[in-house]
């Protein structure tokens, strides 16, 4: 996997995870957004690991992005929300 193709896929999982859980009534907002951060960051993880990059570059690549997955997460959200407001009105 390349690094675009990298970026691409974290931002279609990412997207994807919140229209799925957006649809469970019985979860808060802050239990949501904690069940995608999980499932996203551990798709990361996994993921650094199948790119085609130096092992010590993968290593700095999972600790500037998994510390940030919340932040990424919640801008997608907002993306997503801007979209979908944007339309409705």
């Amino acid at each position: 996997m390349d690094f675009k193709t990298f970026i691409q896929d974290v931002a279609a999982n990412t997207r994807q995870y919140i229209e799925k859980f957006e649809e469970y009534k019985e979860l808060s907002g802050e239990q949501k957004k904690a069940r995608v951060d999980d499932i996203i960051t551990d798709y990361i993880e996994v993921a650094i690991d199948s790119l085609k990059m130096n092992i010590v570059f993968k290593y700095f690549l999972k600790k500037l992005i998994i510390v940030n997955v919340p932040v990424i997460t919640q801008i997608i959200f907002d993306l997503i929300k801007t979209k979908i407001e944007g339309i409705t009105k």
